[in-house]
């Protein structure tokens, strides 16, 4: 372990009885960022001093006081293996700084060069040490930084309104080469959620191109949002696919699955939970539907309120258990008369000749209830309407429909799937940038002291 102190000289004047403390700290801000670049410096400068010292003096060091430094290539090897020497003579400085960025600034570094006294070899010792690549121009924080931004803004704005040095087609490129698709994978219990849902909504891509971005959602007992996967241009039974494989147990789990009705929906997950409709867009269904046969919104809307009033049952809160039999024997009776009064309005809708409408209210029927028929069976209170995910949509949207012009499906995907995890799974998403970045305590940085002296030219 290395322990050094960092000594920093400011100098301060003001204007006294003038200064207020919002000036103050607007200067302090100012000067954040070239304070932090030089401490970075600083370190990374002395850390390689450090290391040079210990690769050139083999007879003051030992082997163990080398782990983990001076790696670095074997000169010559087709194979491209790594060299077993761990001694160096020193070869001064490379002629040009090295340029990173980071989210400080601009960092340019001199970078020493070192050669091996096995292989022949020239390398630079900090580079190795440091896990940086030959290439590598910039620093993990700063892809972090901008993706987070991006999460937070559309690209034109995270250039002009946080002043990141970064080019437009950088910042896709962050973005489109994030490993976040093969990321969060990890299986998800059943028994743990009280729903799961699913939605799409639409996309204008390359030359007015329609895309279509499509999520599964679960929600937990806690009332959590667990990420389940985002898609575009995805059919539902490839989402199912790639779902199931990362649900555990087997079925049943008396758990429903609510989805506003899309097509390719009816059955989807239909082995892991049960289909429910869901009950806001069931109504606002039906009159689509019955406008499709001739009716007017004032003549569907007493059919429409209907509707609503027969799936309005309210669940009694509190323990199933203990509930009084005739809360519960209330609540199976409006159940049992919804049910019937809707077979009834189906009859009517059929002597009519409503077509569309009585084939929509046929379908709606067979799968608006579950969450009612679940707490019968099982006293667990489970969602009904897909506002949450609707929620996540309008997250979602608000950054990709105006900006995913020209996007591949990959990078849709990708963004989609950072806003989500990111907004709804905080947690988790600042433990994959801790592995991704490699933050593992390795290094600590404290202030010690800070003092003010009068100035000598004072």
């Amino acid at each position: 372990m290395m322990e050094q102190e960092i000594h920093i000289t400011l100098r301060f004047n003001l204007a006294t009885g003038k200064v207020n403390l919002n000036e103050i700290v607007y200067k302090l801000k100012e000067l954040r960022d070239p304070l932090m670049l030089k401490i970075l410096e600083g370190v990374l400068m002395s850390y390689d001093d450090l290391i040079t010292e210990r690769l050139s003096r083999t007879d003051i060091y030992p082997s163990k006081d080398r782990k983990g430094l001076g790696r670095h290539l074997r000169k010559g090897d087709p194979e491209e293996r790594f060299c077993r020497g761990r001694k160096i003579k020193k070869r001064g400085y490379r002629s040009r700084p090295r340029q990173f960025s980071t989210v400080f600034g601009k960092l340019y570094l001199r970078l020493r060069m070192a050669q091996c006294r096995s292989c022949g070899a020239f390398y630079s010792p900090l580079l190795s040490a440091l896990q940086i690549g030959q290439y590598a121009r910039r620093e993990s924080n700063f892809e972090y930084n901008v993706i987070e931004a991006v999460i937070d803004t559309n690209y034109r704005r995270l250039i002009d309104g946080r002043s990141i040095d970064i080019s437009l087609g950088g910042i896709h490129n962050i973005v489109a080469g994030s490993d976040i698709g093969h990321s969060f994978q990890e299986p998800v219990s059943p028994t743990d959620l009280s729903g799961i849902m699913a939605d799409g909504t639409g996309l204008k891509q390359y030359k007015g191109r329609k895309g279509e971005l499509r999520a599964v959602i679960g929600l937990t007992k806690t009332g959590r949002v667990e990420p389940l996967g985002c898609f575009t241009n995805t059919g539902w039974p490839e989402i199912e696919k790639t779902v199931k494989e990362r649900i555990t147990g087997t079925g049943p789990f008396n758990i429903p699955f609510i989805y506003d009705g899309e097509p390719g929906l009816d059955n989807f997950l239909s082995d892991v939970a049960e289909s429910q409709r869901c009950t806001w867009h069931g109504p606002r269904g039906l009159y689509h539907a019955l406008w499709e046969d001739g009716l007017k919104k004032k003549e569907s809307r007493p059919e429409t309120d209907k509707i609503k009033q027969f799936i309005g049952i309210e669940l009694p809160e509190g323990d199933f258990e203990i509930l009084k039999e005739e809360d519960k024997e209330q609540v199976k009776s409006r159940y049992e008369s919804s049910k019937s009064e809707i077979k009834e309005l189906v009859e009517t809708f059929r002597e009519k000749g409503y077509k569309h409408g009585t084939a929509y209210l046929e379908n709606l029927s067979e799968r608006l209830f579950t969450n009612i028929e679940l707490w019968l069976k099982t006293g667990i209170i489970a969602p009904k309407t897909t506002s949450l995910l609707e929620r996540v949509f309008r997250e979602i949207g608000r950054r990709l429909k105006r900006i995913a012009w020209g996007w591949a499906d990959k990078t849709v995907t990708n963004l989609s799937k950072m806003i989500m995890i990111r907004q709804y799974s905080r947690k988790k998403w600042e433990q994959y940038w801790k592995d991704k970045l490699g933050i593992k305590g390795y290094f600590d940085i404290e202030i010690l002291t800070v003092k003010i002296s009068p100035c000598k030219h004072f």
